[in-house]
């Protein structure tokens, strides 16, 4: 089994992976900080409710379910995981520090990566 670091770790490069699948990568990469800095200033749901509105969610929702399966074994609807996970407040700080940790991740291995 591995430990969280190394789930995190691995999420952050896979966003990064399916970043570079993407026809318009450079547009993925610059919205890696910004979509971090959606879930640092505004929350787990503003992150959910830009990343639906950019229609980004396939590379910045979707590669998350490994993190969302830890807290619910239910994640098929994705809008009602985000809109349930303000129910817990433990459980939200503990999701929200674990994607803004992948997305540093993966903000370092999109500049590791160059492109």
């Amino acid at each position: 089994m591995k430990n969280l670091d190394a789930i995190i770790n691995e999420i952050g490069f896979k966003i990064v992976e399916k970043i570079n699948q993407e026809e318009n990568k450079t547009k993925y990469k610059n919205f890696i900080d910004k979509v971090l800095g959606v879930l640092a200033n505004d929350g787990v749901y503003a992150y959910w409710v830009y990343c639906k509105a950019n229609k980004i969610d396939n590379v910045f929702i979707n590669e998350l379910e490994v993190i969302m399966k830890v807290i619910s074994n239910e994640v098929s609807n994705k809008e009602q995981f985000f809109q349930n996970l303000s129910t817990d407040i433990h459980q939200l700080l503990f999701f929200k520090d674990m994607v803004e940790k992948a997305l540093i991740y993966a903000r370092y291995h999109a500049k590791a990566t160059g492109d």
